[in-house]
This record gives C-alpha cells, structure tokens and sequence, in this order.
C-alpha cells in the first residue's frame, strides 16, 4: 500500500504543472482569437503585396527580355525581321506563363535557369494572354482561388497595394501598366506587356 501511495502522491504532483501549462496555453490561444485578427490580416495582405508585384515584375522584366534576344537576334542574322519577339498564346484560353518559350531564342523556355515562383497562396497560376494578331494587345494576369474574394480585406487591401507599386488603373486608359479594381467582384489582378491597338481583349480586361 505504501508503494501505491507514494505513487499516487507523485503522479498528482507530475500532473499538477502540465495542467497549468496546458491552462496557460488555453488563455495565449484565446487572447490570440481575440485580438491576433489585425496581425493576421496585416500578414496576409503584406504578403500578397509582395508576392503579387514582385512576381508580375519578374515576369514582364523575363518577357521583355525576350523581345531584347530578339532585336540581338535580328541585329547578328541569326534570325529573320518576321519572327514574333514575344512569347504566344493559345488565343482561347491562354497559356500558362510557367510554360511560355520564347521564339527569338529558338522556342526554349521562357524561363531557362530563372525559376518562376509558384503563385502566392490563394491565388491561380499567372496566365498569359497574346492577342495581338487581333490587336487586343498582350498581357498576363492572376486572379483569387476563393468564391467571394471582393468581400476578403486581406485579398483587397494586399492587390491595391500590388497595384499601387505600378502605373495602375480600373479601365483600360492606354497608359497603365496594370489593371486592378478593389471593388470588382473577381479581384482580377492584369499586368500589361504591349497595349492594344483596337479592341482590348476580353482576357486582358477586367469583367
């Protein structure tokens, strides 16, 4: 008996501190619920801010540098003035801008050794439209995974920023680098890389 006792007596003093802990932790958790929600938000916008334009200059600067091996390539022979300098698309449904080539460079991989970074979360592969065939210009755009991404502030408060760091507008004005409208109901974040020169395509268009 006196073996189970001293068992019990030291087992309750073991127990003792692992339920304060875990009552400790109980009150961090709550205290986070209650107030941790303007830290999150913030966060979360901070990082679509980042994300979003950091990657839209990545790949505009990529494409563009396609249109520059191009000039090289005309300048040395190694290719004719008819060669397109930028990048195709499926002219439906456009192509995503991870599996872009580039023609000047004899049709490799946009990307070569430059790794594109995946999309931020929450958000769907950029896609790269080429509608210039038709004149409705070239661009490449991302938009919200989420069903109601208007009514999210951390979607809208991190993309106005994105668009903030560029010559941005909520209609096309033939100036702007990016089209982006906080109050759309898709949150369709466009990124221009040659204007239109009629009629703006649907794809580089904000609905």
């Amino acid at each position: 008996m006196s073996h189970s006792q001293r068992f019990s007596s030291q087992a309750g003093i073991a127990i003792g501190p692992i339920l304060f802990i875990l009552a400790l932790l109980a009150i961090l958790a709550a205290a986070m619920m209650g107030g941790g929600g303007d830290f999150q938000t913030a966060s979360g916008a901070d990082r679509i801010t980042t994300d979003i334009s950091t990657q839209a200059s990545l790949i505009r600067s990529t494409i563009n540098e396609c249109n520059m091996q191009y000039t090289l390539a005309v300048s040395t022979g190694s290719v004719g003035p008819s060669t397109d300098p930028y990048p195709t698309s499926d002219p439906t449904n456009g192509t995503a801008v991870s599996a872009l080539t580039c023609p000047p460079m004899g049709g490799a991989s946009l990307w070569g050794t430059i790794m594109l970074p995946q999309p931020t979360a929450g958000f769907n592969p950029w896609t790269y439209m080429d509608a210039s065939a038709s004149g409705g210009g070239r661009c490449f755009y991302t938009t919200p995974t989420t069903a109601s991404p208007s009514g999210s502030s951390v979607i809208v408060t991190g993309l106005t920023r994105a668009a903030s760091k560029f010559n941005s507008a909520t209609t096309y004005t033939g100036a702007n680098e990016v089209l982006y409208d906080p109050a759309s109901g898709t949150q369709k974040f466009v990124v221009w890389i040659t204007m239109p020169t009629s009629g703006i395509n649907s794809h580089c268009n904000l609905p």
